[in-house]
């Protein structure tokens, strides 16, 4: 097979973990015919142009990287007869550029929260979700990364209470220093109701306290902010799409619904315990939640897809002919010598000192790559302007040496003082006139 789309790896039930790459998954089931491309799983994102998933192989080349790069180069591809926006006229073609670039500055922030910053939904969901997609080595290294990413680019929405750990309070797992007599003695505390100096709870989103203890709690207003946060991007889409089958009004989905559904998706079908975004679209966006099942059902299926036997086929443990569901998985083909330089790679990119040399992963990885064009800058070359820096602080040294030294010098010879006449007159008038009689006759002359 000519096309080769390597993807993040499948979870939750979704094609992939990572909205862009379901996205992509999508636009590429609906145009490219069966049997014309394949679908690997993969986490080696240094052969792409921008290190980051999804990339297209063509021929073995990898030819684009993003949604958006995947589906102009498919527009143009001689296997691909069907483009999904081809349809749309100028002002559906302006809705869709302007919803996408909404779409991405509004919904990955809300991803982020759900899956990454919210220490339940991680340590429960999340975590396992990318064990079952990586090798071990990997689990150590991406999925912090991952979640250092998601804290920073959502540090400005004051949701701190949401990266909490309950574990070690609510007695669930394991946890750091679980176990020890610190632990023990802080637990027969709470136990006996008593205070502890135990950290505080993660925003358990008032379940179990009753609409009275919700109210009183910090909870309370964080829940409030996510609500508002979420219909910044849940609202302008659901009057999109008002009554119609589809986001532009189409017959058809096109481009803007493959993306729609790879965010919305990560919203709507994980099983997290801290389960507020899936609420809010199933209760106040109930258009949304069906429209979101319904590219699920037409374009690709309704039946899970397992992360374990996906692995096994990725690894060539298993025949893709014995793959359940309608998508191409295919074996990932890469020797054991890349397996290692990969391994390796991860593991000395993340030592303390490496890392902070080598920093690749970004707030944003969707912008388009700058030209490689060779722009001449008008300034002064830094030659000039460091030489005329050296020759400024010279003279200014110079000068200070000489105030200092003719500081230092006693004067030699006599001082000569000169006085002037003394003026005779009335007040200041006589001071005036003495002043008038010193200039030279004429002076007052202008002509």
């Amino acid at each position: 097979m000519a096309l080769e789309l390597h993807v993040w790896g499948p979870a939750f039930g979704l094609p992939s973990i990572d909205p862009e790459c379901i996205a992509t998954i999508t636009y590429c089931q609906r145009v490219i015919p069966e049997g014309q491309w394949s679908l690997v799983a993969s986490y080696d994102k240094t052969v792409g142009l921008t290190e980051s998933l999804p990339i297209l192989f063509d021929g073995g080349v990898a030819t684009a990287t993003g949604f958006e790069d995947i589906v102009s180069y498919l527009r143009n591809h001689p296997a691909v007869s069907v483009d999904l926006d081809a349809s749309l006229n100028s002002q559906q073609q302006n809705d869709r550029t302007a919803y996408s670039t909404f779409l991405r500055s509004t919904a990955i922030p809300l991803i982020d929260l759900s899956l990454f910053v919210s220490a339940e939904n991680y340590n429960t969901t999340t975590s396992s979700a990318y064990t079952a997609i990586l090798p071990w080595y990997a689990n150590y290294t991406i999925p912090p990364k991952r979640r250092d990413l998601a804290r920073t680019r959502t540090a400005h929405m004051g949701l701190d209470s949401l990266d909490v750990d309950t574990r070690v309070e609510e007695g669930q797992g394991m946890a750091p220093g679980r176990g020890t007599a610190s632990a023990e003695f802080e637990a027969a505390k709470r136990a006996a109701g008593l205070p502890t100096d135990a950290k505080p709870t993660a925003m358990s989103i008032g379940r179990g306290k009753g609409f009275g203890g919700l109210l009183g709690t910090q909870q309370y207003a964080a829940r409030f902010r996510l609500d508002a946060v979420s219909n910044e991007l849940l609202e302008p889409l659901s009057d999109l799409l008002g009554d119609e089958e589809y986001l532009l009004g189409t017959s058809q989905p096109c481009s803007l619904d493959c993306l729609a559904f790879g965010y919305l998706a990560l919203m709507l079908f994980p099983a997290v315990p801290q389960a507020w975004l899936q609420e809010i679209i199933t209760t106040k966006f109930p258009r949304l939640a069906t429209y979101v099942r319904k590219l699920r059902k037409d374009i690709l299926t309704e039946e899970d897809v397992s992360p374990s036997q996906v692995w096994a086929i990725t690894t060539g443990s298993t025949s893709s002919s014995s793959q359940s569901g309608h998508l191409p998985w295919t074996t990932r083909s890469q020797s054991f010598s890349h397996h290692t330089l990969t391994g390796l790679r991860e593991f000395i990119g993340n030592l303390p000192v490496v890392s902070s040399l080598f920093v690749k992963e970004s707030a944003s990885s969707s912008e388009p790559l700058p030209s490689s064009t060779r722009i001449v800058s008008e300034l002064p070359s830094p030659v000039f302007i460091n030489t005329l820096f050296g020759f400024t602080a010279a003279a200014a040294v110079g000068f200070v040496s000489l105030a200092i030294q003719h500081r230092r010098t006693p004067r030699q010879g006599d001082l000569i003082f000169w006085a002037l006449r003394p003026a005779f007159g009335i007040g200041d008038a006589g001071n005036i006139f003495s002043v008038l009689g010193q200039l030279p006759s004429g002076g007052f002359s202008q002509f």
